[in-house]
């Protein structure tokens, strides 16, 4: 077995035989459809010769396209010694034309595993989808299909990954259920296929997420939908996973049995700061509770003050309610006490997020939190969807541990891979804004380009007129209202009238009861909040409601408001919603789906437009590089 740096060596050597052998005389040049293939036997992803072995014979070929043959089996055994890069120096060099009809599907196949390993997923279906059902070997057919299976997981394409993960199986010398539920979990409702499959495997699957979607409706229906799925697929591969869920709980002793004389009234638990400083924050999400529970029947709720007691005190308290689920604590501090020590066995929602990722990996508890990095984060999204073209984007803020948060989750989801990365920049002080906007768009540089080409010219009349930077797509303000109503002027004054309007993006921190309804100074600014204090529907009959009720509350504390009300939703859906990302609740805080056992929210956007505000449209071309 050669070293490294040998098969380096060897590589390059290769590559020099051939630039010689196309001149050679003496070696045949015959149509690959004609020539002996070396490779004519089938490849072998273990294959008892060293990629420096190949080398050697593509070396010592006769002709051309034995020596592409070679070099192919070469660059195979170079990918599975794990050297990337010497395998995609052969590949590079081959000519398509001297490969034969045989040893094309080893080539594409060697040219999608390098795209894989850049994470090219694009480029791993196109050399692929046409040619996995080419192999007839049982190793290269699983292989072409699990990387068509991950590329299309990686664009999010979690049906198609199914059914080429599906298909994957059939092949494997072992199957693998919980690879196959890892993609199946993840398929919203809109990417379920409307008819069951044909491929009774692959039905089985679907059946068993479309049975999940339809339980969010009514969550107790859950059981009997599984039952129906064991009966219509007994020999399934996912039978073991659907026993396990079906699994009865623990049964009650008989001296427990004898002391219950009828079964209690279910009960919620609720932990919330109802004295002290964040009073009126807990306030607010027992508004939430109460309005949701409200709409329920035979549901006990009972409120425990987290400011009052140690953990321990408070934990026998709700053991001794037999809760069916506890909501809160609400401050991170207790969140991260409770987090620590939870209640085994009762599903809990955490009203906050920690940073401890350990605690982070539950079945019965979740993190729920109203987390302004996470709008951060999504405007970067919108932004890249809206705008799928090379120009970035810019983000103004003040220069404080808030904004650089902000800043951080932006960049860190910033996923334009034909765009630069972002321009930051950040002020001080209010008198730095506009020095800040102008020197961010490039006015300042234009004047001074300006004042330079004046000074050459002499008496010659030279147009003074600035320009601004035509390479930004969107301009990102993160800040609150009074931030950005001041940036707004600087923004709207600094790009050239002969120039596109740039767009401006806020987030919620814009939107203030004040302008509820609307603000004219702040036109044209488009800016995420959750849909209750946005949408047109019924449901804002409870905010108006609310509105009247807290009288002098900010939207700040309606947005727990909103929390509360989910948190119930939450509840009755925790399990099964832990186990599948893919399910999503619309619930009054954004659309809500649960990934490792933190509630994720999708907000929505609107624009302040003549002197209201209206939902945001969607570009012509948004999302088209995700299609």
């Amino acid at each position: 077995m050669f070293r490294t740096h040998s098969f380096v060596l060897l590589a390059l050597m290769a590559l020099l035989v051939l630039t010689q052998c196309t001149s050679a005389p003496d070696r045949s040049t015959k149509d690959p459809a004609e020539a002996v293939d070396v490779a004519d036997q089938e490849l072998s992803l273990t294959e008892e010769k060293s990629a420096g072995d190949w080398l050697q014979e593509a070396d010592a070929a006769a002709n051309e396209v034995e020596q592409h043959s070679a070099l192919i089996r070469a660059a195979n055994a170079f990918q599975n010694e794990q050297q990337w890069q010497q395998a995609a120096a052969i590949l590079s060099q081959l000519a398509p034309k001297k490969i034969t009809h045989h040893s094309q599907k080893y080539y594409r196949l060697a040219k999608a595993r390098w795209a894989a390993e850049q994470k090219v997923w694009a480029k791993v279906i196109e050399e692929l989808e046409d040619v996995a059902t080419q192999f007839n070997q049982r190793e290269f057919r699983v292989l072409s299909l699990q990387l068509l299976s991950q590329a299309a997981y990686q664009q999010q394409d979690y049906w198609q990954s199914l059914v080429w993960q599906v298909d994957a199986q059939r092949f494997a010398e072992q199957r693998n259920t919980d690879t196959v539920w890892s993609i199946a979990r993840r398929i919203k409702q809109s990417e379920l296929p409307q008819q069951r499959p044909n491929d009774l495997a692959l039905a089985g699957w679907w059946r068993l997420v479309d049975y999940h979607h339809q339980a969010m409706t009514h969550p107790d229906s859950l059981t009997s939908f599984l039952n129906q799925w064991q009966q219509s697929f007994p020999n399934h591969d996912a039978a073991t996973l659907v026993d396990i869920w079906l699994e009865p709980p623990l049964k009650p002793s008989e001296s427990e049995l004898e002391a219950e004389q009828a079964p209690p009234e279910p009960t919620l638990a609720v932990l919330l700061p109802l004295s002290g400083r964040y009073k009126q924050q807990g306030q607010a999400v027992r508004d939430g509770v109460i309005a949701r529970t409200g709409e329920m029947k035979n549901l006990r709720v009972v409120f425990i003050d987290s400011e009052a007691g140690d953990i321990e005190s408070q934990q026998k308290q709700i053991e001794e309610l037999s809760p069916v689920g506890i909501i809160g604590p609400l401050l991170k501090d207790k969140v991260a006490a409770w987090s620590a020590q939870p209640i085994t066995g009762i599903p809990q929602v955490y009203l906050n997020q920690i940073d401890d990722e350990a605690a982070q990996n539950s079945l019965t508890n979740v993190f729920f939190a109203l987390s302004p990095e996470s709008e951060a984060q999504q405007a970067a999204q919108k932004i890249n969807q809206q705008f799928p073209s090379s120009k970035s984007a810019l983000v103004i803020t003040a220069d404080g541990s808030s904004g650089r948060r902000m800043v951080d989750a932006f960049t860190s989801s910033w996923e334009n891979e034909q765009a630069e990365q972002p321009t930051i920049s950040y002020f001080s002080e209010r008198e730095d804004m506009k020095t800040t906007v102008e020197r961010s768009l490039g006015l300042t540089d234009s004047q001074q380009r300006i004042r330079a080409v004046k000074i050459a010219a002499g008496k010659i009349i030279v147009d003074e007129q600035e320009r601004s930077r035509r390479d930004i797509s969107a301009i990102y303000l993160p800040g609150n209202l009074q931030q950005t109503r001041l940036l707004k002027p600087f923004i709207d004054v600094s790009v050239s009238p002969f120039a596109e309007p740039i767009p401006v993006y806020a987030s919620s921190a814009t939107h203030e009861l004040r302008n509820r309804l609307g603000d004219s100074d702040l036109n044209g600014i488009i800016f995420s909040d959750i849909p209750w204090l946005i949408e047109s529907s019924g449901k804002n009959i409870l905010l108006s409601q609310w509105l009247e009720l807290r009288s002098g509350w900010g939207l700040s504390l309606a947005r727990l408001t909103a929390m509360g009300y989910d948190s119930v939703s939450l509840i009755q859906r925790l399990e099964m919603m832990n186990r599948m990302p893919g399910l999503v609740w619309s619930g009054l805080s954004g659309e809500l789906h649960i990934d490792n056992s933190v509630v994720q929210r999708k907000l929505i956007w609107a624009t302040f437009s003549e002197g209201e505000i209206t939902l945001a449209k969607e570009a012509d071309n948004a999302g088209s590089r995700y299609r």
